[in-house]
């Protein structure tokens, strides 16, 4: 309005600058740092495991077989079935966790999976984190399939878990192909800085001119409660038309994948779990993270029909 009136200018600036005043100068109470505070005496009466652990009835339904799967019921990580990724800070998206290869990150413990992030003290700055990011064997990837975890997830302020994939042929795995173009499924992500009740779907891939491009995240939020609170179920049915994405079976995400842009969606990829902390996407953490964060993993199962 104001660029079509400019007349209008002398009249409607202060008008526009005491709004300014007011907007910048009355702060909601329910600010970053109450907000953060408070997500910690939530998250300070959070149980791992979770109650519902032994509570699982899930049935992938009919015509699927299982083709892969960890149950985690071994006195230890199983390195024929995962690859501990060693990675400095800052490798990928200005994270400030470095990725290690040590049991403290990552280990089986009373038949569920334990991921932790680890704050190693002082100040909170890239480099005074450890965490683990898992990954399946590239040359054991997947085409199609329901692909599933049950997991109890972690919460706060710069915390970022993920179940995810990406294309067996990238290149820092030993591939020859870089991302995007290796494509990449995000089967889940949860920002804690956002929201600990909503996790997010997505993809990425290599356009036709060769850039990034991506669906967009789609977010499925509980009704009541954080991620952190219980088991849940995440997985995604893929074939060669489409992506769907679910939460303890509801239905909440679809992509189609025809169309060229899409064909590395219709080769292999392999899994990864991790808690990435900081960087460009999932923002700083502070005091009121609630470290160690944790994030378990009763199983991952992949069916085919």
């Amino acid at each position: 309005m104001i660029e079509q009136r400019p007349k209008l200018l002398p009249l409607l600036a202060p008008l526009l600058a005491a709004s300014l005043v007011a907007c910048t100068t009355q702060r909601d109470p329910d600010d970053d740092a109450e907000r953060q505070q408070a997500a910690a005496t939530r998250g300070a009466t959070i149980v791992y495991p979770a109650e519902n652990l032994p509570a699982d009835a899930y049935d992938p339904g009919p015509g699927w077989r299982i083709v892969w799967a960890d149950e985690f019921d071994g006195p230890k990580l199983d390195p024929d079935k995962w690859i501990r990724q060693v990675e400095p800070a800052e490798r990928f998206n200005g994270e400030w966790q470095r990725y290690t290869d040590s049991t403290d990150n990552a280990d089986v413990e009373n038949g569920v999976l334990v991921i932790r992030a680890i704050h190693e003290g002082g100040a909170h700055a890239p480099n005074r984190y450890t965490s683990a990011r898992l990954h399946t064997p590239p040359a054991d990837g997947w085409r199609y399939g329901r692909i599933a975890a049950r997991i109890q997830l972690p919460w706060g302020q710069g915390i970022w878990p993920a179940f995810w994939m990406l294309g067996a042929n990238i290149d820092e795995n030993g591939g020859d192909t870089p991302w995007p173009r290796t494509g990449e499924i995000d089967i889940l992500e949860l920002y804690g800085s956002r929201d600990n009740g909503r996790v997010e779907a997505n993809i990425h891939y290599a356009d036709g001119d060769d850039r990034h491009a991506s669906m967009g995240s789609v977010g499925f939020d509980l009704e009541d409660g954080w991620f952190a609170d219980a088991f849940h179920v995440f997985e995604i049915v893929w074939d060669e038309d489409r992506i769907v994405w679910f939460v303890d079976g509801q239905r909440y995400a679809e992509t189609s994948l025809r169309g060229e842009a899409f064909d590395e969606f219709r080769e292999p990829f392999f899994i990864l779990l991790n808690i990435a902390v900081g960087g460009r996407a999932a923002g700083p953490p502070g005091d009121a993270s609630g470290f160690p964060q944790r994030m378990l993993v009763d199983w991952v199962r992949i069916y085919q029909r």
